[in-house]
């Protein structure tokens, strides 16, 4: 148990598991998609299928949310609670950025940046009153507008796609870049715009719990709870 921050699914984890990392001194963010459908999940059936949009392509039975949706972001706030309620030290919503994909999410009215922003807003607002931190997970470029709302960013490739400048004033003005790249070769620490200042660790597509950090030393953790 090395690593100082815990990023854990919100619905998987048990609330023992969070109180026993906490023990330890770890911090724990919980991890909940707030931008797509996901059918497993326990409280999807309450999703409207007018909120739905398009299929993630490489994920087809997700779909994109509709965020200007209040009732969207009445389940989001009811999530929230239950991070609170389960000891998480903090959010970490996925999936802010349907403006980006298939078209704004594949809505007849395409989602924008600028919902983006508002929903962010609205996400920060209860993550604050429950007291819990929140994060911003890729959709670097709204970061600008968003920065005074969210405690830290949570990016995926940056990279490969060659965007990891997008995160300078952020980390410049102190808060923390939770980096992943998806490779073996710890070459990428410092490529792509990528620095000591981005916490970065490498992981492969499995998710089985393996990390490899810059310094070559690598990880296992066990996934199930």
């Amino acid at each position: 148990m090395d690593a100082d921050v815990w990023d854990l699914d919100l619905f998987d984890t048990p609330a023992a598991t969070i109180a026993a990392l906490k023990a330890t001194g770890k911090k724990v963010l919980c991890y909940l998609s707030a931008g797509t459908y996901e059918p497993g999940r326990p409280d999807s059936t309450q999703l409207a299928a007018t909120t739905l949009g398009a299929a993630l392509p490489a994920w087809p039975d997700e779909k994109w949310l509709d965020v200007r949706d209040p009732a969207v972001l009445t389940i989001m706030q009811a999530r929230i609670a239950l991070a609170a309620s389960k000891g998480c030290d903090g959010i970490d919503p996925d999936n802010m950025d349907a403006y980006n994909n298939q078209n704004g999410g594949g809505f007849s009215t395409p989602l924008t940046q600028a919902d983006a922003v508002t929903y962010t807003q609205a996400l920060s607002a209860a993550a604050k009153s429950a007291g819990l931190a929140i994060g911003l997970k890729n959709a670097g470029e709204i970061l600008p507008q968003v920065t005074d709302h969210v405690d830290f960013a949570v990016n995926e490739s940056c990279v490969q796609f060659n965007e990891c400048e997008l995160y300078d004033s952020f980390v410049g003005g102190g808060k923390p870049v939770f980096h992943i790249e998806y490779s073996s070769s710890t070459s990428v620490c410092t490529q792509g715009g990528a620095t000591s200042a981005l916490s970065t660790v490498l992981k492969n597509d499995a998710l089985d719990g393996t990390v490899t950090y810059c310094d070559g030393t690598k990880v296992t953790t066990s996934t199930t709870s």
